[in-house]
């Protein structure tokens, strides 16, 4: 026995049928016994009104297009499906699939709906279907484009990086949404799909905490996710419309996660630095991990293709990350999210010193909190993605999905062969993207113009160090990192009675490189002391040190804002010491 959910009243889209108007020739013979839209509520062909409209688009099939005939089909029923859902007090209409339906990872899959269901749990008996044919439903990408596809039943516990997910595990099979079981598969497709695609380039087989990472998919209220170094913990919280959001139903979100875990596993030295621009560059590798594991789906590459133009720097729900998390965000606090999602990777953000920022600001500006500045890098990977797509397709207007599958893979591995190559220095930022552009070279000749015009556009490489970059070899990288330094913060400046303690960014740069001005000349990069203590200063304005079991002191802060502590302060012989938690999604409504 399983326990399901479902929804009362809910309208359903004729998505199963739309598959059938694209694959139509121009066929004036088209009728309405083949659109046989029904619901369990209503029969939208039976309308005089809706018949009439129907069968002037089954007439005019003949002189158009089929993409033009299923957007006619799906607009006529959107309309209806709205005057159904305002006669029965829904807020909104169920999202259609548009042009997308029909995709699936085999010809045999079932055809992609769109869907939007939460409701009362009744328990029901699940079959188990034979373990070499088991198929589950998933999301594509998020519940917010609500686009479902059918897909292999993922294996948890293939190593290397093996997951474990709460029990009992419901048996594989087509759930729908809004049910338990379908959470719990398109969470385990799409994080099995994350690993299997980072694995092959790593330098390790292994999670930080071990050879199997824990996965909480719903830890109670909270629009927020995050990964401390125990688990991926997920939660649920009020969506915009009133229904539950689930953070670990979405693909993007629960793929960032793991990209912490992935990022923790190959650069532990990240974790623990105070820096602001590691801090950063750890939520930017997490959506950079979200858009390449999504990259995977053959649907996914056929789709973002069509909807661009082959032009893959422009806003898609492939840029768009987390569109229903965001969505219910907004609802709580509009101007802390993107207008459409909770990052967009198509951003115009150019680097700045995160230290002459603000702490906090509007999504709408950047500042030096990690999830807005981690903007600026995974926007210059996303235009780095693009521009490497365009230089290696054989067609550079119209790249192939094979083509885009090629290059998202050489892009993870230029990302992860220059994460492990650079030191954990102040301008991590640039360090890391000297390194890519070196190492892009050995992958093909025609990348590294194309990473040193992006990251000089970002501001993130100053034109001075690209010209001297050109001269200059790659020096040798160490077999270990040199050990993190530890410097000791004036302890009265945060209230405390003894020093403060933490892992300073010093270890020795490979480049002796700048970001770049806005005027275009170079931002000399701050000493590890005054980039540990900016990192710090903000931790404490924006509440997210945990200073429970403290000596109290008259200048300690109380923070009104529910926020989720990232930090804690650990008492030792020698002073205070600041260790970092998790990572997490920046937002609480607890």
């Amino acid at each position: 026995m399983v326990t399901m959910k479902h929804e009362k009243n809910v309208v359903e889209p004729p998505c199963r049928m739309l598959p059938q108007l694209v694959s139509l020739e121009r066929d004036s013979s088209l009728s309405l016994k083949m659109i046989n839209i029904r619901s369990p509520q209503a029969d939208f062909s039976s309308g005089p009104e809706v018949k009439t409209r129907l069968a002037t688009a089954s007439a005019t099939s003949g002189r158009m297009a089929p993409e033009r005939l299923q957007s006619d089909i799906v607009s006529i029923v959107k309309q209806e499906n709205s005057k159904v859902r305002r006669r029965r007090g829904h807020a909104s209409d169920p999202p259609l699939p548009g042009t997308h339906a029909g995709r699936g990872e085999t010809p045999a899959a079932d055809a992609v709906c769109s869907r939007n269901v939460h409701g009362p749990e009744e328990t029901v008996m699940a079959t188990k279907p034979t373990p070499s044919t088991a198929q589950v439903n998933a999301w594509e990408d998020d519940p917010g484009p609500a686009v479902e596809i059918a897909r292999p039943a993922p294996d948890l516990s293939r190593q290397p990086l093996a997951y474990a997910f709460p029990h009992p595990q419901p048996a594989a099979d087509k759930y729908q949404p809004g049910t338990a079981e379908f959470r719990y598969w398109t969470a385990a497709e799409a994080l099995r799909r994350g690993a299997d695609f980072w694995a092959p380039l790593l330098p390790v087989k292994s999670w930080q905490p071990g050879r199997t990472l824990s996965v909480k998919l719903d830890e109670g209220e909270d629009l927020n996710a995050f990964y401390d170094r125990q688990a991926l913990n997920f939660f649920h919280g009020p969506g915009a419309d009133g229904t539950l959001v689930f953070s670990g139903e979405s693909p993007d979100v629960a793929c960032h996660e793991m990209g912490h875990a992935i990022l923790d596993a190959v650069k532990p030295d990240l974790w623990d630095a105070a820096s602001q621009e590691a801090a950063a560059f750890h939520e930017g590798f997490g959506d950079i991990s979200a858009i390449l594991s999504a990259l995977q789906l053959q649907s996914l590459r056929i789709a973002i293709l069509n909807d661009t133009g082959g032009h893959l720097y422009r806003s898609s729900r492939l840029s768009r990350l987390a569109e229903q998390l965001g969505a219910a965000i907004r609802a709580q606090s509009p101007d802390a999210v993107e207008p459409d999602c909770l990052r967009n990777a198509v951003n115009s953000f150019t680097y700045s010193d995160p230290a002459e920022l603000p702490s906090s600001a509007p999504a709408s500006h950047l500042s030096s909190e990690p999830h807005s500045f981690s903007r600026v890098m995974s926007g210059a990977v996303f235009e780095c993605l693009a521009g490497m797509l365009t230089a290696s397709a054989a067609d550079a207007k119209k790249p192939t999905e094979q083509e885009l599958a090629r290059v998202s893979t050489e892009t993870g591995k230029i990302v992860i062969d220059a994460v492990v190559a650079a030191h954990v220095a102040p301008n991590f930022f640039a360090q890391v993207a000297a390194q890519m552009v070196q190492v892009s070279g050995a992958v093909n000749a025609a990348y590294p113009p194309v990473l040193r015009g992006v990251f000089v556009r970002r501001s993130i490489l100053s034109l001075e160090s690209v010209t001297s970059m050109a001269a200059t070899a790659l020096m040798p990288v160490a077999a270990v990192a040199a050990p993190a330094a530890q410097l000791a913060l004036p302890g009265t400046r945060y209230g405390l009675a003894q020093p403060l303690l933490v892992q300073a960014p010093a270890q020795p740069r490979h480049f002796a490189i700048t970001s770049g001005a806005p005027n275009g000349s170079s931002v000399q990069p701050p000493n590890a002391l005054e980039a540990a203590t900016a990192f710090v200063d903000d931790l404490f304005r924006n509440g997210r040190v945990d200073d429970q079991g403290l000596p109290a002191s008259n200048a300690r802060l109380v923070h009104t804002r529910r926020r989720l502590r990232t930090h804690r302060l650990k008492a030792e012989a020698a002073g205070v010491r600041l260790e970092r938690q998790l990572f997490d999604c920046g937002f609480c409504c607890r």
